[in-house]
């Protein structure tokens, strides 16, 4: 797969959906309270926990019936008494029209693509990048990425379990300083896809170019495994700062909450 397959076909932007789904799906079937489901034309993720962002209905293409399967989602998380999203790539269909009776919650979130051939700089020379293989590398690294995040720590043990480690196409990537971990990052490959998450640095050791660092290990990790497109959501704060690293906005993700 090129950069110019992804930024032109739509077999391109559904193996990016493909990675994002696989991303979610493994961090909530991780927990003991979280589900995923897939039905023709939606996948269902839930955390089982009432964190609006952790909790969707994804709509898939070709989007037959994409009324009934924006019902079925609601039905879903109503019954679990959880708050919830719709979320579709914009621009895949018109569900924005037929859907007249739900609101856009937040801007569209930017996914963006990079070629894993790129030249990967060095990272800060105070940084050292290893990859996480051990339970006990596990909690450092679990507790930076949910500070980072702003998400509380003590729930971080219920999703960033050890299941992690036993996934050949998940890394986990963690950035130390002084031998204490202050930023992280994710791998999950999939179908020539290196889909990169959980770019996180704590408070006071951001703006020296760690989460940069952190991504480009995730892009070099997916390189080894033979995936030539990197991908990554960006948010409002990370954006500039991939565009800068050479990355390209190719598509967005738009979510809806019920009227």
């Amino acid at each position: 797969m090129s950069i110019h397959s992804v930024t032109s076909s739509d077999r391109g932007l559904l193996a990016l959906d493909a990675n994002y789904l696989e991303a979610n799906r493994i961090f909530v079937t991780s927990a003991d309270s979280g589900e995923y489901r897939e039905l023709k034309g939606l996948a269902v993720v839930s955390c089982g926990l009432p964190v609006e962002q952790l909790n969707f209905g994804f709509l898939l293409p070709p989007f037959d019936g994409i009324e009934a399967n924006a019902q079925s989602a609601r039905a879903y998380f109503e019954e679990q008494s959880l708050p919830f999203r719709l979320a579709f790539r914009d621009g895949s269909s018109d569900a924005p029209q037929r859907l007249a009776d739900w609101n856009e919650t937040a801007p569209p979130v930017p996914g963006m693509t990079i070629a894993t051939d790129v030249r990967i700089p060095e990272p800060p020379a105070s940084l050292v990048i290893e990859p996480v293989r051990t339970s006990e590398q596990l909690v450092a690294y679990r507790q930076t990425a949910f500070a980072g995040f702003g998400f509380p720590v003590q729930a971080a043990h219920l999703f960033l379990t050890d299941r992690f480690l036993q996934l050949p196409h998940v890394h986990l990537y963690a950035g130390s300083i002084e031998g204490r971990v202050v930023a992280t990052s994710m791998l999950v490959a999939t179908a020539g896809v290196a889909g990169i998450y959980w770019v996180a640095t704590i408070d006071e050791y951001r703006g020296q170019g760690l989460g940069t660092a952190l991504t480009w290990a995730a892009v070099r990790g997916g390189r080894e495994l033979g995936c030539p497109i990197a991908s990554l959501q960006a948010s409002d704060m990370g954006r500039p700062v991939y565009a800068r690293m050479g990355f390209d906005h190719v598509l967005s993700y738009r979510h809806l909450t019920p009227s």
